[in-house]
């Protein structure tokens, strides 16, 4: 892949990554203005001083320093660790870890997310909220779902159910990316009347002898579950007697910015293999 020069879109991909990791005010000042290739040079001190004015606004007795510090030691650095960025037990300069890992692993992934279709773009928006589980997927049809074993591969054609057991109770939205690229919201529908999942096993479709059947192509099947304290206030959620949705672009962008907000919502995914 042929990569744009970094520095010509070093501070839109600096704004964007502040914003996707729910960085605002002072934290993303330190944060951007920390990483411009143009402040390299400064050290915390005389960055402080060029920042005084904003870091210090709405306090009493601020220190610019012991601001840009701390946002950078207890906002941005545990943020960035929880994204991937391996600090590696390093206690200072770690921006310049920061730096290193976001402009060799972060730019590139947001160079290709700038040409992707918008659904594509936004689904993978809702992936880098989730957090990988294997306490959900999906069953052979028909098979003794005692020990709840998940099939990592399942043949075109084949019929399944899908499991969840998590924990946790809660409203679950479950949204299916299939291999042919269509994105489906199967939870709430008619394959699940009730969206309020006790903690413990839920199995979709709830209706006893159901299953859904794996059409498309060979490739990767991705699952999203979203786990809500209270029902999504999202219009377009299928209801109880209506068949699943094919979600657009539009639909998954109100989904994105409806959990921006909910510390409290938790996101959860998982993907198995469609073979011939």
């Amino acid at each position: 892949m042929n990569l744009p020069i970094y520095e010509e879109y070093e501070a839109e991909f600096l704004e964007g990554m502040a914003t996707r990791l729910c960085f605002s005010g002072k934290t993303k000042l330190a944060f951007v203005q920390r990483l411009l290739e143009g402040n390299n040079d400064l050290e915390d001190n005389d960055l402080a001083e060029v920042l005084e004015t904003d870091l210090i606004k709405g306090t009493k007795e601020g220190d610019a320093v012991t601001i840009l510090r701390d946002q950078w030691g207890k906002a941005i650095c545990p943020k960035l660790a929880v994204a991937g960025c391996d600090f590696n037990d390093t206690k200072r300069g770690k921006w310049k870890i920061a730096k290193r890992w976001l402009r060799e692993v972060k730019f590139p992934e947001w160079c290709l997310e700038r040409d992707l279709p918008p659904l594509e773009r936004l689904w993978q928006r809702l992936r880098e909220k989730a957090t990988l589980t294997d306490k959900m997927g999906p069953i052979i049809h028909g098979t003794l779902d005692m020990f709840s074993h998940y099939e990592k591969c399942v043949r075109l054609g084949s019929s399944i159910r899908f499991e969840v057991n998590f924990d946790e109770a809660g409203y679950l939205t479950l949204l299916d990316k299939g291999t042919s690229g269509s994105l489906w919201c199967l939870c709430p529908s008619s394959y699940a009347s009730e969206p309020y999942m006790p903690d413990g096993k839920t199995i979709l479709p709830q209706k006893e002898g159901k299953s859904f059947k794996i059409t498309g192509n060979v490739g990767k099947e991705q699952v999203v579950a979203v786990i809500t304290k209270e029902l999504p206030d999202l219009d377009w959620l299928p209801k109880e007697k209506q068949s699943p949705l094919e979600m657009d672009a539009g639909h998954l962008q109100e989904l994105v910015e409806y959990l921006h907000p909910r510390a409290d919502a938790r996101v959860f995914y998982m993907e198995y293999t469609v073979t011939a």
